[in-house]
């Protein structure tokens, strides 16, 4: 039997929704990001609503008293109001933890790079050069810790730009049918 493609009409749609996801978060990243800080806000705040449920519904059953359970609910799902009502303030958040991840991470690797010695003076030299630059890095986003969101924003367009790209190319091969 003979195969016979068709065009795929709802990759292209696809694609082309894609492709205009990504122009929009290359050409507004602050938006972009601030809407990641939302839903990042709206994932907090269902779980510890979760939490809370959880909480009661093992005290009824059980009589166990949870409390770790019900504190943490209590606290993110304050946090995950404030993200929602302050999304500026959740992405200062997000990326001042990822700051402190970087500093503490390069100067953990900078302390143990003499581990490295016996691969080679160029692995060690280039993992101190790296490490460094890791360093700094993490100093930079301490002080403009936007630069992290709107980064992660620019990549998010692209990888939007590539996958419309590629659903529009898969469009035109055609889908498969007997």
């Amino acid at each position: 039997m003979a195969e016979a493609k068709k065009f795929d009409w709802i990759s292209l749609l696809v694609g082309f929704v894609l492709i205009i996801g990504g122009i929009f978060s290359l050409s507004n990243p602050l938006a972009t990001f601030l809407t990641l800080a939302i839903m990042l806000g709206i994932v907090v705040l269902v779980r510890g609503i979760m939490l809370i449920v959880v909480f009661f519904k093992l005290e009824n059953r059980t009589g166990a008293k949870v409390f770790f359970a019900l504190i943490l609910g209590i606290l993110l799902a304050i946090t995950g109001v404030i993200f929602l009502f302050r999304p500026l303030f959740a992405a200062n958040v997000f990326a001042f933890i990822i700051a402190i991840w970087f500093i503490v991470d390069a100067i953990n690797n900078l302390i143990n790079a003499d581990r490295l010695k016996p691969a080679g003076k160029g692995i060690y030299f280039l993992s101190i050069v790296f490490n460094v630059l890791v360093l700094f890095g993490g100093i930079i986003l301490v002080l403009h810790p936007l630069i992290a969101g709107l980064s992660v924003a620019v990549m998010i367009g692209i990888t939007l730009l590539v996958f419309g790209v590629n659903h529009i190319v898969l469009a035109f091969m055609g889908k498969e049918s007997a």
